[in-house]
């Protein structure tokens, strides 16, 4: 029964509609909500040019990782290494290359593709 209530149109009247209009007016004119939690891909795309300008005054992926645990984060170097990679080349306009999971299958010599 419940399911067929959620089916029913729902009929408005003209004065609701403008109310409803009106709040997402308001909701236009407000900044956007913030997310209560990120996780660690959003914080790196977030600092990502601090971070860029870090590394190009000198500053070691150790030395990253070290700020990072400073501010209460967890990451390893390599996992940081590998997000910048992919963040440089997001903003270089690369498309990130494709990941290949287990090993790639060759045919035999002397064999077609698809025999």
């Amino acid at each position: 029964m419940e399911n067929e209530a959620r089916r029913r149109a729902q009929v408005l009247l003209s004065h609701n509609i403008e109310e409803f209009r009106a709040f997402l007016k308001e909701k236009a004119n407000e900044p956007a909500p913030q997310p209560a939690s990120y996780r660690m891909g959003e914080i790196l795309r977030a600092v990502f040019p601090q971070l860029s300008e870090l590394r190009k005054r000198g500053y070691s992926l150790k030395m990253l990782v070290h700020l990072f645990e400073e501010n209460g984060l967890r990451i390893t170097e390599t996992a940081l290494s590998g997000y910048m990679k992919k963040m440089k080349r997001v903003a270089e306009g690369e498309s990130a290359p494709e990941v290949r999971i287990g090993r790639s299958k060759s045919s035999p010599p002397g064999s077609s593709p698809g025999s």
